[in-house]
């Protein structure tokens, strides 16, 4: 195993002006992920609710994530990512204080 091989990245994101549920924005990210991108920087939805989610990936694949992430359209509203941190519980404070 090579060092750093297992971090995590968890990106915050919010639906603006729109509103979903987590299998519809599962099936969002999986269609926006080309089938090699998926296995190289997996996704993985961790936290949703409602217009408020995150989701984890590889470090390595943190950019593209984030620009894949920023074009998803879902629940007639946009995804609109507003942090990126290396631990969840981060993320989670930085997203619920999010307005």
């Amino acid at each position: 195993m090579v060092v750093g091989e297992k971090r995590k990245r968890y990106i915050a994101f919010v639906i603006e002006e729109g509103e979903t549920d987590r299998r519809e924005m599962i099936g969002a990210i999986r269609s926006e992920f080309s089938r090699e991108e998926y296995e190289e920087i997996k996704p993985w939805l961790t936290v949703f609710e409602g217009d408020k989610g995150i989701v984890r990936c590889k470090h390595t694949g943190k950019e593209r994530a984030i620009d894949i992430l920023n074009r998803i359209k879902v629940g007639g509203g946009r995804v609109q990512t507003i942090t990126t941190s290396g631990t969840i519980k981060k993320a989670k404070e930085r997203l619920f204080d999010h307005g």
